[in-house]
Order: C-alpha cells, then structure tokens, then sequence
C-alpha cells in the first residue's frame, strides 16, 4: 500500500438542515447562502429524499458558527424546511495519499476499525485522495491510535 497520511481537523462544527424539500435548488439556496457570506463548507452530506424532503448536513469551521446558525435559519424558514441542528464537538479525521481510491479496501478498513472502538461515524465524504470520517470529538486520540495500528505505513501516526 502507498504511504497514507493521517489527518485531523477539530476546528469545525457540525449542521443539520432537516427536512428539506426535494425540489430543485434548495440545496443551492443554502450552499450560495453560506458563500455569498464568505463562509467556506469542508464537508457535506444529504439523505435520500423521502417523502419529498432530505436532510442535509455539512460541516464549517467554528469560528463562523455563530454566522452561520443565523443564515441556515433563516433559509430554512424560507425554503420551508424543519428545524436546523447544531453540533461542535465533532472532529473530522482522515486517510490520505494521492490515488487513495484505487486502494481496495481502505474505506472498509477504516471504518471497522473505528467500529472496533465503539466510534460512531457522523458523516463520511470520500474522494480520489482521500476518505474522511466525522466523529465526536472525544474519541480522537483512540480513533488516531487505532487507525495509525491498523494501517502501519501511516504518516502522522
């Protein structure tokens, strides 16, 4: 296996947008809302539409919090979507290294292995380079321990 690095990021916060309706440029609203106040998203999920709605959650560094608490409440009203969650003690970590995605397995590897610890993942977003988990915060140093004993070739262990 290529040389994976190991990744932590705990400087974010974590929002929910429940219930969103399932038509075109919701999402869109939400995301250009967020930017059009410079406020950069590091990670994002939706669920499946059901019965025309979907959650969408997505994560922002904690120092616009604050910021951001106000415009996702504000166009949740507006898109007439459900309440809006917040949740900062997360922290995101990660497996990294250029062409991850042609490693077999390693998604699985991981998220066992934080299984085996009793971490909930919150969120995953994966890309050619990389898998990231979002976890609560309090599990970071037996999520690093673990993953750096699981994948022997990590960087940053």
């Amino acid at each position: 296996m290529k040389k994976i690095a190991l990744r932590t990021d705990d400087e974010i916060c974590k929002f929910t947008i429940h219930a969103v309706p399932d038509r075109p440029g919701a999402a869109a609203e939400l995301f250009e809302r967020l930017g059009s106040e410079g406020i950069s998203v590091h990670m994002m999920a939706a669920s499946g539409a059901e019965a025309g709605h979907s959650d969408i959650s997505l994560t922002i560094g904690r120092g616009d919090a604050p910021r951001a608490a106000k415009i996702l409440q504000k166009a949740s009203t507006e898109l007439e979507a459900g309440s809006v969650s917040e949740k900062g003690d997360v922290v995101a970590i990660s497996l990294v290294a250029d062409e991850l995605h042609r490693e077999p397995g390693v998604a699985g590897r991981m998220f066992r292995t934080l299984s085996a610890q009793g971490i909930n993942i919150e969120m995953v977003s994966a890309a050619n380079t990389a898998v990231i988990c979002l976890i609560d915060s309090r599990f970071l140093e037996a999520a690093k321990d673990a993953l750096c004993a699981e994948f022997k070739a990590v960087v940053g262990c």
